[in-house]
């Protein structure tokens, strides 16, 4: 279904694709996943051994959602725009075209620049604005369409909201202030290789580039950590941040029996944001127990910290009371069962009738790149436990030239992000001669 809010309005194109055969009506600027999940369609395909398919982590990284696009295997729906006339299968054809042209003999684009960063959120953009305020020359790299990460992602071009709240204003507003400060931003950029810290290989909207940064800095953002429980692949299930994205970005929602699972308050802002939209989640499932006086100095601590953050918290459970939206503690969701689709989850001695299941219980940072480049780690034992790269107190890691900073290096999530990133954006700069203004 596509949803409604008071201040958020559809701006894209009407454009018809065909999914297995069926048109389906889509609008421009959305995502193959958006329209097939406004259709109410969450299996894209099957495995080899029969078992259906869809959308899981929404940002590209778990792989679930491929399908074939005009006859091209293994693309993304999380992250493929819709085309008018575009056509859609879950199966690969019997002869699938070509994924490339044929290798060149030519050698990849070569690119210089003083400082690199890898990762377009708030720790990424904020490390690149400093650097470049400095007077560096800083070229920033993202996958996505748009720069803003998770946590400040842009809505889809597919729709213009008239009264952003703060996550998408902040986004926004670090966009304008890279551009201001002539950082060269190139999104729909894939890095595949990282060789050294001064030799890193990109696909630049399919076309090979190595760049050569005096300084690199990696800011990739983290992933959400997969829940494996019995039925956790079935179509409907999906991460907290998917279906947040589906709703927040996209403007579509794939069911109306929305079931929230995990921990954190993650799981209760999507609570919040499904009743902006009118719909109201059947529960929210939290791991941890009841707050009360026992975790006094938890509160206290929160408190001291981000007294913001804590206030945030408190008025979301009051308006999930308000609504009639029963917040379950120290509950879990332990199976979930359907065919083609999710139907039913078990939670404890209940069982409920679901259509759409999104579960968090937490974030691993993404340090694929940073091992790549044979930077230390570290095991931070805390909570369900991740790993760590090491830096020092600006984010340099064991490599002189590179740095490592936001929840891809540790998870501390946007405010802590957002400062590191830019103490390393001021490092790489000093490096390089160049003081801050």
């Amino acid at each position: 279904m596509r949803l409604t809010h008071k201040t958020i309005r559809p701006t894209g194109r009407p454009v018809t694709l065909t999914f297995e055969g069926h048109p389906i009506q889509a609008l421009e600027g959305e995502t193959i996943a958006a329209a097939l999940s406004a259709a109410g369609i969450v299996s894209f395909r099957h495995t080899a051994s029969g078992a259906p398919r869809g959308l899981y982590c929404g940002m590209g990284a778990c792989f679930d959602c491929v399908v074939t696009v005009d006859g091209h295997i293994g693309q993304r729906a999380c992250m493929t725009k819709v085309a008018d006339g575009m056509v859609v299968a879950g199966a690969p054809p019997a002869s699938p075209r070509q994924l490339a042209p044929e290798p060149t003999r030519h050698a990849p684009a070569e690119q210089h620049c003083d400082v690199l960063v890898v990762g377009g959120g708030p720790a990424g953009l904020s490390a690149a604005i400093a650097a470049a305020e400095a007077g560096a020359a800083v070229v920033l790299l993202d996958e996505r369409p748009s720069v803003g990460g998770q946590y400040a992602k842009q809505p889809a071009t597919s729709h213009m909201d008239a009264a952003p709240d703060a996550q998408f204003r902040l986004g926004a507003e670090l966009h304008r202030r890279a551009q201001r400060a002539e950082v060269r931003i190139k999104t729909d950029a894939l890095v595949w290789g990282a060789f050294s810290a001064n030799e890193i290989a990109a696909l630049l909207k399919g076309r090979e580039t190595v760049f050569h940064p005096k300084r690199l800095i990696l800011a990739p953002g983290a992933h959400e950590r997969p829940v494996p429980i019995p039925g956790w692949t079935l179509p409907g299930v999906m991460t907290t941040g998917a279906l947040q994205t589906l709703v927040r970005t996209q403007r579509v929602l794939p069911g109306s029996r929305v079931l929230i699972g995990g921990s954190g308050p993650l799981n209760l802002q999507l609570a919040c944001e499904l009743l902006d939209c009118g719909i109201k989640p059947l529960a929210v499932i939290e791991a941890a127990p009841r707050p009360g006086l026992h975790a006094w100095r938890d509160a206290w601590r929160m408190g001291r910290a981000a007294p913001d953050l804590l206030c945030d918290g408190i008025m979301m459970l009051a308006r999930l009371k308000r609504a009639g939206v029963p917040v379950l503690w120290s509950a879990q969701v332990t199976a979930l069962e359907g065919g083609a689709r999710v139907q039913t989850a078990h939670v404890g001695d209940r069982v409920l009738e679901v259509d759409v299941v999104a579960l968090n219980l937490g974030f691993q940072p993404e340090v694929g790149l940073a091992r790549a480049l044979g930077i230390p780690h570290r095991f931070i034992d805390a909570g369900l436990g991740h790993l760590a790269t090491e830096t020092d107190e600006d984010g340099r890691t064991a490599l002189p030239d590179a740095f490592a900073v936001g929840d891809g290096a540790a998870l501390g999530g946007a405010r802590v992000a957002m400062a590191r990133g830019r103490l390393a954006g001021l490092a790489a700069a000093r490096d390089l001669g160049l003081a801050a203004p």
